[in-house]
């Protein structure tokens, strides 16, 4: 019977053993499926930041467009005022111009009219003098 205990011994230390492992193989795989878990959010929220990104860099360029497309605009609108307003200046020099040579005219004109007058006024005081020295 001693050898029959010895394996009857024997057998129930494997027969623990293998409770042992079954028990330990339950929790590794327990573990394995918390791991997998965390895994699979952490892949779920590595993915979804890769979208968000991918999203805003879309958007960004998006937006960059948009403010090159406005820059662009408002540039030749700059471009289309500024020669708007030298097509105004130009047209003004060509009004005025013979405005001022028609009053430069004026003023020499007068100028001549005003020499004239002051020359008659001279005369004129000239004349009275005589005249008053005559009675």
């Amino acid at each position: 019977m001693t050898g029959a205990r010895c394996i009857g011994t024997e057998l129930e230390q494997i027969d623990t053993s293998m409770v042992q492992v079954e028990a330990a193989t339950i929790e590794l795989q327990e573990a394995i499926k918390r791991v997998g878990g965390r895994i699979d959010g952490q892949d779920k929220r590595q993915t979804r930041h890769g979208q968000v990104t991918s999203l805003l860099h879309q958007t960004l360029q998006a937006e960059g467009a948009v403010a090159m497309g406005r820059d662009e605009q408002l540039g030749q609108e700059l471009l289309d005022m500024k020669a708007e307003h030298y097509r105004e200046l130009l047209n003004h020099e060509r009004i005025l111009n013979p405005m001022m040579a028609e009053l430069e005219a004026n003023k020499e004109g007068r100028e001549r009219q005003e020499s004239q007058i002051a020359e008659l006024t001279g005369v004129i005081s000239s004349l009275m003098g005589q005249m008053k020295g005559k009675h």
